[in-house]
């Protein structure tokens, strides 16, 4: 009247792989005093695919003289796999203005193997203002068991637009010597950064030189604050206006 002795496994935790759960394989073994090894069946069967949570299994044997014997263990499936965060890669956005830029980036999405699509939220959002600069943009999704997974990338502005500068109109002026004319007083040159704003200009010749005899171009420049420079030209003409000596 002696039962088998089953023996199965201690309790197995196994990683979920779908919104099902996760298949899970074990082996139990039974022995009679009288038969020997004898054949054990368990339900749930082994290849099952078990569901998330804590299933008992039942393992049983019977002997010949219809003696049956048992065992239990428990089959839990768990999720701890956060999902997979999907950023885009944004290329570099020039700053139309001291603030920065604007800056769209592309879709950003998460994938969960229990729960599927996940929305995941970003540390900045998408058409946002940008600083000039390097700014990490982090995104996240958690899915229903609660794992955090994440996705990072990178948005750089950058300021490579030179400023623009306006020279002043071109200038004739009457020689004061056989060579040319001096101090030559020019105004009205100006430059304009979208980023930086107003800025000095510096010319060359400058204004307050001497020019020789015929026409010399001037070179007018200003240098943004991200060493970008612009430059505009314009042209100083000396005539010969002494009369001759009779």
């Amino acid at each position: 009247s002696t039962p088998p002795a089953v023996t199965v496994p201690d309790g197995i935790i196994e990683e979920a792989t779908s919104a099902a759960g996760a298949r899970v394989t074990f082996s139990s073994s039974a022995r009679d005093l009288v038969d020997g090894d004898v054949a054990s069946t368990c339900e749930p069967a082994t290849g099952t695919t078990f569901p998330l949570g804590t299933t008992t299994v039942i393992c049983s044997a019977t002997d010949h003289a219809d003696n049956t014997g048992s065992a239990d263990f428990t089959v839990t499936v768990r999720d701890t796999t956060p999902p997979a965060v999907e950023v885009p890669t944004v290329d570099d956005v020039e700053a139309t203005g001291p603030d920065g830029a604007t800056v769209t980036y592309g879709d950003v999405s998460a994938t969960d193997v229990v729960d599927g699509p996940v929305t995941p939220t970003c540390s900045q959002a998408s058409g946002t203002v940008f600083p000039l600069g390097k700014t990490t943009v982090t995104c996240t999704a958690t899915d229903a068991a609660g794992n955090p997974g994440t996705g990072s990338f990178t948005v750089k502005v950058v300021d490579t637009t030179a400023p623009e500068v306006h020279a002043p109109a071109n200038l004739v002026v009457g020689n004061t010597s056989s060579t040319g004319a001096g101090n030559v007083v020019y105004t009205g040159a100006t430059a304009h950064d979208l980023v930086s704003g107003d800025l000095p200009v510096s010319c060359t010749p400058a204004s307050g030189s001497t020019f020789p005899l015929g026409t010399t171009t001037v070179t007018c420049t200003a240098t943004d604050e991200a060493g970008n420079t612009g430059k505009a030209t314009f042209i100083v003409e000396v005539q010969d206006w002494t009369k001759p000596v009779v």
